[in-house]
């Protein structure tokens, strides 16, 4: 073996100046020697000392941690002589020995508040210390000591210069931090045991002192070491004439006292090392000899062997020896004996540390390996010295490394022979620190420390590894040197880490070097065990290049690999290809042998020839695993340096790297699942297990239950393949099913029948590594279950394994819940932040998953969470059916319109219909506004089913839509098929159906009820047949021509208007006594106009002579009533003829709405609406046409504008646009035409009157919405209904259904209609009677038709009363559930006209 170096890691770390201005102020006294050590354990702490100062260190960094300088009495400083780390309670600090003039002191000193806290007078120079026990008082952890030890708190071992050896109590149950080492306590000893310890101790402490056991008294030669070995409880005392003595803490007596081979040297250190199991209880001392203190040159290492008649466990859990038989000295070193190589004479040798680092193998757990007595699997030695030779101004550093199992195998030699040299032992190492020499020259090292964590040994390159592999020389480690300036830090690596080194700086020119390299990896251990004993010379040069290529390979020097594959593809040299394809031909034929191999120590985990597996194929496995993933990388490499390869190449490349990664992650897994017990699989049931297995046929048994407990839930209407875990296998492909049916019983489902077949997945090439991990964490927390004592600790250590993400896991453990119907703890995991986010496929499977079970509430709680998308009509409609069988109709309608287009509108709504209809929420669809598409294929559906509660449902819909026509169509058709079923309730259905349409179907006129009544016959109707008639000629209409130049102004105009409102005023003053008999009821207030906002007012067109000033109308609204009238009695003329008729037009419809008026009390004490047409009591004032009178009037507008709009079935605004067109344009269009005024006014209102009696009635049906705007030459064409009963007509009330308006703001359209007034008194009286009738009619079942009908008659030479018209639900009477509306209504008609 070669000379191994040592590197420096880093540089000098300085102590901080005051630190060492501190340490250089004592430095001038002949005892003021600079000392300083590394305290053990896992403290990185160090202490220097110089005189009566003490400095404390950290280890890593050099930092200042504490400081103290002592002091002593007369003047006279002391000096730190000896120093030794303790620890009590929690806390940190020093055992400090100072020498004083008279004697010395032993201080407590703690370094966390940097100050003495307990100090003790000795007699007698102190030369060292040991802590023995820092414990307080008996417990279990003194079990071990003498009962005399066991009363007291604390104890320490002090030494002294003429042999004496105390046992001091510490006191540390009395710590009162107000001591210091000048006013130290008293030291009582006691030269024998005294039978009342507690007593005595108890004495001392009131009175100040501290007991102490006299353990040897004084002899002449000073104690130069002490150390405590607490395995086998012994105090270990080493003398300056070279004598030890071993000192047994049970029983205070000596056990062994012998002079060592080395003679009158003193024993510096000394150090314990335990070997691995040996049976004959034997454990070893090392004693170091050395003269250094005297300036010698002689430093020898001496093993002593201990032999024990019995080794135990104690309650504490340490390990401990009892009954020494024997102790010998078994193996000796002369560091002075020429065995180092030095290039000149020796001078003086310094031993500069030793320890010993151990490394214990971690139990399972079990009872067994707990109360086993288990021993340091690795147990080494190190040593440090330092040699000054002459002629040499730098000393030479060594550090050695002794392992005591490899001293064993080696067959315990007692020294170094003299045909061995120190680079061929088995058992023994040497580095040299001459690079930590140069950087710290000229400052010398004090102490030396390895970090026990540090020490590993390389990676074996083969299983078993070669001899080699186990020598000292193998092992790395780093280490620290101190020194009086600060700390180095270094690291030593074996002779395998330099040859591996070697090979990463050669890259390619090791082409040129190969047989020296071979010879290096061979004597480093580095190649396999099959090589060790061929000679070199007969290997071919390829053959030892492939040797050192496996070797980089296993020991994962992948960088000499890359190199040599990058360099060789950037150059140009026919060698360089050569190269390449033979490392290329080479790797792959190794990931053959490595999967060759695998296959063999796979085979017994899947036939069931093993029962368990032995640690040798769990090495086995590693070792493969290893190689495959090593060489996959160089693989990579390959592919990504390649640069001329063909395509079929390149893919040949690309399949053999997959194949190489695939194999590498089986072999990992196999690998897991051994370590955890689950492999091998074993194949005969009737055997019973201790350990967690697969259990096929219970989890076969239990997943078929569950598909079909599935089957039968679904009912056709969902897939009952809906658990998550067949989803999960359905994802995986064709090849994964293939694969489940391989083996006997496999059905191409979950579970798979064996390990083997799930194992298998991870060598499929199709499926994601994620795919394959998810089914594997199914199966164990299927195995989980199926084991009540298995944690949740195999699912961690799975994913700490292959670096799974936790959310993948808690995704995993959300489906698995869900298959076994724990819903809630199921979506709590699904909910969770941390769980990975389901992909689409997952959403659905979860909701149809929940469906098929009838967990509806938790199928729309999921929704609401986790918002799926929808990007498939399919799954809008999965959506749509779960809210809908949460009655979510609202939601659903709303998620419909969000998802619909053109192409899926009509799919979407005949499935929302039919769930609707299934579930029972088609009365809940209806109340929700339609388009005229969704009302279409609402009607189409509802027909197209032969449900006769469909055809109830599209009536109940049309009659909602004021569709009186089409309902009572609709109506007589279910009568007729009534007339074919004998069945009494379907019976009863039809007169509770026909009850309201009765109702409904008065409203409207004869020949459309009749026309419905024909519709709905099965038999055939005849067509109309159509008559041409000739244009009928408007009543009371006079002609003028027209005359160009006549230009009629604004002030014209006005003044025409209010002689006409003039006249109109005083024929109502003639017939107010009139209007008085004919309404009995109270004088109602006068109502004020309601005024329109500027928003609704229409703007003005070019030549209407009305304008907006001030935000309001010129005209008064009398004057606009008197314009209607007006209209309502001229006629149009024709313009070809040349008759001309001036319009009044505004460019948009506007409606205003008719003030709600109070109802007033019958004689009867029946509360009856007010009638519209009805004048009050109380004559009203003449409307003035002057300036009071358009004041008076605007006053009456303003009053108006108070009141409320009027409202329909439920209180919501009502839309006028679907209102009689007719009716619409006599109350908001502001056209008026203009007629000369050729006669009176009385006798133009008596010819209208005559001539309308011989007139049809003019009647537009409901709901249309068309604007009417007149042309020169064209008139409108209204419907002539000439069978029409006037009573029937004096009582026509169009109704409006609840219609919700997404178009138009409710507020700024919702109004109502006003009848223009009658001119004449005539027709007040005959308003007010018919209308009085009529309202009667309208409010009681019980009222008399013939009543009415008499008045009518008996004024049949007047004219027919005016239409009202008013606002109802399409299900009610108007008097059943809107008497307060209606006269609301009545009242604000009647104060308006």
């Amino acid at each position: 073996m070669q000379d191994l170096q040592a590197e420096v890691t880093s540089s000098l770390l300085q102590f901080p100046d005051v630190t060492l201005q501190a340490l250089g102020e004592d430095g001038k006294g002949p005892d003021s020697v600079l000392c300083g050590k590394f305290c053990g354990g896992r403290n990185t702490l160090a202490w220097l000392a110089r005189g009566p100062q003490l400095e404390v260190v950290n280890s890593v960094t050099g930092e200042h941690l504490s400081e103290y300088r002592f002091s002593g009495g007369d003047q006279v400083l002391p000096t730190v002589r000896a120093v030794k780390e303790f620890s009590w309670q929690k806390r940190t600090g020093l055992l400090v020995g100072l020498e004083e003039a008279e004697g010395s002191v032993l201080c407590l000193y703690d370094l966390g508040v940097s100050r003495v806290v307990k100090a003790v007078v000795l007699p007698g120079r102190v030369t060292a210390i040991e802590a023995i026990s820092c414990y307080t008082g008996p417990c279990v952890s003194t079990q071990h000591l003498h009962q005399s030890l066991r009363w007291l708190f604390g104890v320490a071992a002090v030494a002294t210069d003429d042999g004496h050896v105390l046992l001091v109590d510490l006191c540390l149950d009395g710590l009162s931090g107000s001591q210091s080492e000048v006013e130290a306590s008293d030291l009582e000893v006691f030269f024998s045991i005294p039978a009342e310890v507690p007593e005595r101790r108890a004495t001392g402490t009131r009175e100040g002192r501290h007991l102490s056991f006299q353990l040897q008294a004084p002899s002449g030669p000073a104690v130069s070491t002490l150390c405590y070995i607490r395995r086998t409880n012994q105090l270990v005392v080493g003398f300056s004439d070279g004598y030890l003595s071993l000192w047994n803490m049970k029983t205070l007596k000596r056990e062994h006292h012998a002079q060592l081979v080395g003679g009158r040297i003193p024993v510096y250190a000394v150090t314990f090392q335990e070997p691995e199991n040996d049976p004959r209880n034997c454990c070893y001392l090392w004693a170091v000899q050395s003269a250094q203190e005297s300036g010698g040159d002689i430093v020898s290492f001496h093993l002593l062997q201990l032999a024990f008649g019995d080794r135990k466990r104690l309650a504490s859990g340490q390990v401990l020896y009892e009954g020494l038989e024997s102790c010998n000295e078994c193996y000796s070193l002369d560091l002075t004996g020429g065995f180092v190589p030095l290039r000149g004479q020796i001078r003086n040798t310094k031993l500069l540390s030793c320890q010993t680092i151990e490394k214990f193998c971690h139990h399972d757990g079990s009872e067994e390996s707990v109360n086993e007595v288990i021993s340091p699997e690795a147990s080494v030695s190190v040593f440090s010295w330092q040699v000054n030779t002459y002629g040499q101004g730098t000393p030479s550093t060594f550090l050695c490394v002794f392992d005591i199992n490899r001293w064993y195998h080696a067959q315990m030699p007692d020294s170094l022979r003299a045909e061995e040299f120190l680079h061929d032992c088995p058992y023994f190492a040497l580095w040299s620190l001459d690079a930590v020499t140069s950087v710290t020259s000229p400052t010398l090292i004090l102490d030396v420390v390895v970090q026990e964590r540090s020490l590993s040994r390389g990676v074996p390159p083969s299983h078993p590894p070669p001899e080699e592999f186990f020598h000292p020389g193998t092992y790395s480690f780093d280490g620290t040197c101190l020194l009086s300036s600060g700390v180095v830090h270094m690291t030593c690596t074996g002779f395998q880490k330099e040859t591996l080194k070697l090979l990463k700086k050669s890259g390619p020119s090791i082409i040129k070097a190969i047989p020296e390299t071979y010879n290096r990896c061979l004597v480093a251990g580095l190649l396999s065990p099959r090589l060790s004993d061929v000679p070199p010379s007969s290997l071919s040069q390829e053959e030892q290049f492939e040797a050192i290529l496996s070797a980089a390979v296993r020991t994962g020097c992948l960088a000499f690999l890359t190199g040599c594959i990058k360099h060789w593809a950037s150059e140009e040299q026919p060698s360089s290809a050569a190269n390449l394809r033979f490392v290329l031909a080479w790797t792959w034929n190794k990931v053959i042998c490595t999967k060759d191999e695998l296959d063999q120590t796979c085979a017994p985990l899947f036939d069931g020839s093993c029962n368990f597996v032995d640690p040798q194929t769990l090495r086995s496995l590693q070792q493969c695993q290893l190689l495959l993933t090593n060489l996959g990388r160089v693989l990579d490499c390959f592919l990504t340096e390649a640069r001329e390869l063909t395509e079929q190449g390149f893919a040949n490349l690309r399949k053999k790297q997959v194949v190489t990664s695939l194999v590498s992650l089986y072999v990992q897994v196999v690998t897991w699942f051994c370590r955890s017990s689950l492999l091998p699989e074993g194949l005969d049931d009737d055997m019973p297990l201790a350990r967690p297995f697969y259990n096929y046929p219970l989890l076969q048994s239990y997943y078929t239950g569950r598909r079909q407990q599935l089957g039968r839930l679904s009912r056709g209407k969902w897939d009952s393949h809906c658990l998550m875990i067949d989803g999960m296998v359905s994802q995986l492909g064709e090849q994964a099913e293939k694969l489940w049916r391989r083996d006997e019983g496999g059905t191409g489902k979950y579970p798979p029948a064996s390990l083997h077949a799930l194992l298998d997945l991870y060598l499929l090439d199709s499926i994601e590594e994620s795919d394959k991990h998810a089914i594997t964490i199914y199966l164990l927390l299927d195995i989980m279950h199926s084991s009540p004592n298995r944690t949740d600790a195999s699912i961690d250590s799975f994913r700490t394994a292959f670096a799974i993400p936790w959310g993948l896991v808690k995704l995993i453990q959300g489906f698995w819940l869900l298959d076994h119907k724990d819903y809630e703890n199921s979506l709590a995991l699904l909910f969770h932040s941390a769980t990975m986010r389901p992909v689409s496929w997952q959403h659905w499977r979860v909701l149809e998953c929940l469906m098929c079970q009838g967990e509806h509430r938790q199928a729309l709680r999921y929704i609401q969470m986790m918002k799926p998308p929808m990007s498939s009509s399919s799954e809008v409609r999965f959506s749509l059916r779960v809210l809908l069988s949460n009655r979510c109709v609202v939601e659903a309608w709303d998620l419909l319109h969000r998802h619909s287009t053109k192409l899926n509108m009509e799919e979407l709504l005949k499935h929302l219909y039919e769930i609707c209809q299934e579930v029972g929420l088609m009365e809940d669809l209806l109340k929700l506004p339609f388009t005229v598409t969704e009302q279409e294929h609402l009607e189409k559906f509802l027909q197209t089913d032969a449900d006769v509660q469909s055809h109830e449902l599209l009536l109940a819909h049309r009659l909602q839509r004021a569709s009186y026509n089409p309902a009572l169509q609709l109506n007589q058709s279910l009568q007729v098929r009534l007339m074919n079923d004998c069945d009494p309730r379907l019976r009863e259905r039809a007169v509770a159906r026909n009850s309201p349409l009765d109702r409904c179907g008065k409203i409207l006129p004869r020949v459309q009820r009749k026309l419905a009544g024909e519709r709905a016959k099965p038999y055939h109707v005849p067509s109309p047949v159509i008559r041409e008639v000739s244009r009928p000629t408007p009543l009371l209409t006079v002609t003028n021509k027209a005359n160009a130049a006549n230009v009629h102004t604004r002030a014209t105009f006005i003044s025409k208007v209010l002689s006409k409102n003039e006249e109109v005023c005083i024929g109502k003053e003639q017939k107010a006594h009139v209007s008085q008999r004919d309404s009995p009821g109270a004088t109602e207030p006068a109502v004020r106009a309601h005024r329109l906002p500027d928003a609704e007012l229409p703007d003005a067109v070019v030549g209407t002579p009305v304008a907006k000033l001030g935000g309001r109308w010129h005209t008064r609204e009398g004057t606009q009533n008197l314009l209607a009238d007006t209209e309502s009695l001229s006629t149009r003329e024709d313009t070809q003829s040349g008759e001309k008729v001036e319009l009044l037009d505004t460019p948009r419809r506007r409606a205003r709405r008719i003030p709600h008026a109070r109802p007033h009390k019958r004689d009867t004490g029946e509360q009856t609406p007010a009638q519209p047409n009805e004048e009050p009591t109380t004559p009203r004032a003449a409307v003035r046409t002057g300036r009071r009178g358009r004041k008076r009037r605007s006053i009456l507008e303003e009053s108006a504008g108070e009141e409320a709009f009027s409202q329909g079935p439920g209180g919501s605004p009502l839309l006028l646009e679907d209102i009689n067109p007719a009716g619409r344009e006599e109350t908001s269009r502001t056209l008026r035409e203009r007629t000369p005024r050729t006669r009176s006014r009385k006798a133009a209102v008596h010819q209208k009157l005559s001539a309308e009696e011989n007139e049809s009635f003019l009647f537009s049906p409901p709901l249309t919405k068309q604007t009417k705007k007149f042309e020169a030459g064209k008139a409108d064409h209204p419907v002539q209904l000439t069978d029409l009963d006037p009573d029937l007509s004096s009582q026509i009330v169009f109704s409006l259904p609840l219609l919700r308006s997404r178009r138009k703001n409710l507020s700024s359209i919702s109004q109502t209609l006003k009848e223009p007034e009658l001119p004449a008194k005539e027709e007040e009286e005959d308003t007010k009677s018919v209308g009085k009738q009529k309202l009667e009619r309208g409010r009681t079942a019980k009222s008399n038709p013939k009543k009415a009908s008499k008045t009518t008659r008996k004024e049949g030479p007047r004219s027919p009363p005016p239409v009202e018209i008013k606002f109802i639900s399409p299900f009610a009477s108007p008097v059943d559930g809107t008497k307060s509306k209606q006269k609301e209504t009545a009242g604000a008609a009647e104060r308006t006209l």
